[in-house]
C-alpha cells in the first residue's frame, strides 16, 4: 500500500511539473480555433482598377462618384502621400501583399487572443481579437488598419473592422468614408487561402462592394523591409500645387470607355451596372468610336 501511494506521489509530482511544459511548448491557436491560418503567404495579386474613370462594379452613389471625379493621379505624388499608407483591405490587394500571420499573445497572461497579419507593401498590420472584447466608441482614434473582432463560423474566419482612416476603394480616386465597416471571410482549403471582403460605407455606396484576394502558402518565403522615403516640397509637383479637377472638368474621365468599347455611362459605376440586366440597357447606349487614346493607367 505504501509502495503504491509513493508511485502515485512521484507520478502527480511529474504530471505537476510537465503540464507547465507542455502549455509552453504546444503551439498556440486562437481560441476556438478551426483550422490553422498562421504562417507565411505568397499572393495572387488582381490589380484590377488601374484606369482613371474605371468604376466598373462599384456600387458608387453621387457623392462617391463626384469625389472620385475630382481625384487626379498625380495627387500621389504629393509629398504628404509618398509613403502613406494603403488601409488594410486595400493593403492586401496590391502589390506586393506577400502575407505574414501569426498568434497574438496577451502581454501579461502569453494566452492567445487573436491573430496578427503583417502585410509587405508598407508594412501594415492588423491584429483581429478573437478574445470576446467590445469595440472601442465611435470617438476613438481611427487608424489605417482600424480594429477587429472575428469569430469562427466552422471552418471560415469571419472579422469585422471598423475605425478605419478615410482613405480610397482603388487606387484611382475612388473614396472610402471613415464610417465604412468592412467583413472579411477568411478560409483555407489546402495551401489556398482566400479573404473576401464586404465593404459598406453609408457615405458612398448604395450597396456592399465585394472583392476577393487568394494567397498560396509559403512556407520559405521572405518578407523584405519597406522603406520609403519622402522628397522634398516642389521635387516632383511645383510647390503649393494639389493636382484635381473641379466638377464637370475631368478631361480623361471618359478615356477609359473610349479605349475599351463601352458606353461612358456604364463605367461610372452604380448598383445597377453591378447585375445582369443591366447588359440590356447598354446595348441601346451609345459607344464613342473605339480607338487607342492616351489615358492615366497605374503602374503598381
Amino acid at each position: 500500500m505504501r509502495l503504491m501511494r509513493f508511485r502515485d506521489m512521484k507520478w502527480t509530482i511529474r504530471t505537476g511539473l510537465l503540464l507547465p511544459l507542455l502549455l509552453v511548448v504546444l503551439p498556440c491557436r486562437p481560441a476556438g480555433a478551426q483550422v490553422d491560418l498562421t504562417g507565411e503567404w505568397s499572393p495572387r495579386v488582381y490589380n484590377e482598377a488601374m484606369d482613371i474613370g474605371d468604376y466598373t462594379g462599384i456600387p458608387l452613389n453621387e457623392a462617391g462618384r463626384l469625389r472620385a471625379e475630382s481625384w487626379h493621379p498625380e495627387q500621389l505624388d504629393l509629398p504628404e502621400n509618398l509613403c502613406r499608407p494603403h488601409p488594410i483591405d486595400i493593403g492586401l490587394r496590391v502589390s506586393v501583399s506577400q502575407l505574414r500571420i501569426t498568434t497574438e499573445l496577451d502581454n501579461e497572461t502569453r494566452r492567445p487572443i487573436g491573430l496578427r497579419l503583417h502585410v509587405a507593401w508598407q508594412e501594415p498590420e492588423q491584429v483581429i481579437y478573437m478574445d470576446g472584447r467590445p469595440h472601442p466608441s465611435a470617438n476613438a482614434p481611427h487608424k489605417w488598419s482600424g480594429f477587429s473582432t472575428g469569430r469562427w463560423e466552422r471552418n471560415t474566419l469571419v472579422y469585422t473592422t471598423d475605425h478605419l482612416k478615410e482613405a480610397y476603394l482603388t487606387r484611382t480616386g475612388v473614396p472610402k468614408s471613415v464610417r465604412a465597416t468592412v467583413t472579411t471571410r477568411v478560409h483555407r482549403f489546402g495551401n489556398i487561402l482566400t479573404f473576401i471582403f464586404i465593404i459598406n460605407d453609408p457615405a458612398y455606396l448604395t450597396e456592399p462592394y465585394i472583392r476577393e484576394s487568394s494567397w498560396v502558402y509559403d512556407p520559405n518565403q521572405v518578407i523584405p523591409p519597406f522603406p520609403c522615403e519622402i522628397t522634398p516640397d516642389g521635387t516632383i509637383i511645383p510647390a503649393g500645387k494639389v493636382p484635381s479637377f473641379l466638377p464637370g472638368k475631368n478631361d480623361i474621365l471618359h478615356d477609359f470607355a473610349t479605349e475599351y468599347g463601352i458606353p461612358p455611362e456604364s463605367a461610372l459605376g452604380g448598383a445597377e451596372t453591378l447585375y445582369p440586366e443591366y447588359i440590356k440597357k447598354m446595348k441601346t447606349m451609345k459607344v464613342a468610336p473605339r480607338a487607342t487614346t492616351e489615358h492615366y493607367k497605374r503602374i503598381q
